[in-house]
C-alpha cells in the first residue's frame, strides 16, 4: 500500500481548523516534502462563528508551514450567478467574525438550522462553499478528490458518507483512516509541537452551535 498522505490532484484538502484536520495537512504537507501541487487546494470554510482561537490557530499552521490556505466564505447559494459569485475569497483579517456569512444563509432559507431541520449551516455554509471554490478553479464536483480529515476511530463517518446516496458522485479520501490514526495520536502530537490550539476541551469551535451535547453548550456560555 502507497503512502495515504501522497494526494494526487486536483484535490480539495478541507480544513476545519481542528487539530485533527491540522495534523492530517502537515502529514500531506512532509510527504510532498513540504509543498504542495498546484492543483491540490487546501480551504478553510469561515461562517462568521468560528471562535477567534480556530482563527488564529488556522492563520498560525499556514504561516509556521508555509502553506496557502484559502479562507472561503458563503455569499449565496443562487446558481445565476456562478460558482465565483457564490463566495467570498477573504483571510485572517478580513475574515467574518460576526456571523455574517450564516446570516446570509439565514436570510436566504428564510429560517433556522436546528436538531430538527438538519445541518444546512454545514452544508451551505461549509461544503457547498467548499465545492464552489472548485468549480470556480475549473473543477466541478466528483472530478476531484476530497480529503477530508476522519481518523481510524471515527469509523462510522468513513463508512457512512461515501454510501450516502447524495454523495455517491463524490471522490472522497480519508487518509488518516487508512493509516490507522486515532486521537491519541493526535493529542501526542501537538504536545510535542512548540504551538497548539487554544481552545479549552469541550467547548468545541463554532459558538453555540445546536449540534453538540449539553454539557458542551454549557461549557461554552460559561467562557462567554
Amino acid at each position: 500500500m502507497g503512502n495515504p498522505y501522497l494526494i494526487k490532484g486536483p484535490a480539495l484538502i478541507s480544513f476545519s481548523g481542528g487539530r485533527t484536520s491540522a495534523y492530517m495537512l502537515k502529514q500531506i504537507l512532509d510527504a510532498h516534502g513540504g509543498t504542495l501541487p498546484d492543483d491540490v487546494h487546501v480551504c478553510f470554510a469561515n461562517t462568521g462563528k468560528e471562535r477567534e482561537e480556530t482563527l488564529r490557530f488556522v492563520h498560525e499552521c499556514a504561516t509556521r508551514w508555509g502553506v496557502r490556505v484559502r479562507w472561503l466564505e458563503f455569499v449565496t447559494d443562487l446558481r445565476s450567478v456562478g460558482a465565483a459569485g457564490r463566495f467570498e475569497e477573504v483571510g485572517y483579517n478580513s475574515a467574518s467574525r460576526n456571523g455574517e456569512p450564516l446570516s446570509r444563509l439565514i436570510a436566504r432559507k428564510q429560517a433556522l438550522f436546528s436538531t430538527l431541520r438538519g445541518r444546512w449551516c454545514t452544508e451551505f455554509c461549509k461544503v457547498g462553499v467548499l465545492h464552489d471554490f472548485m468549480e470556480a478553479q475549473g473543477f466541478p464536483r466528483g472530478s476531484y478528490t476530497e480529503v477530508i480529515g476522519f481518523r481510524a476511530d471515527e469509523g462510522d463517518r468513513v463508512y457512512e458518507l461515501p454510501r450516502s446516496e447524495r454523495n455517491r458522485d463524490r471522490q472522497l479520501a480519508f487518509p488518516l483512516a487508512v493509516a490507522e490514526v486515532r486521537k491519541p495520536n493526535i493529542m501526542s502530537f501537538w504536545q510535542a509541537q512548540p504551538f497548539d490550539l487554544q481552545l479549552r476541551r469541550g467547548t468545541g469551535n463554532c459558538d453555540h452551535c445546536p449540534f453538540v451535547s449539553d454539557k458542551a453548550r454549557i461549557a461554552r456560555a460559561r467562557l462567554r
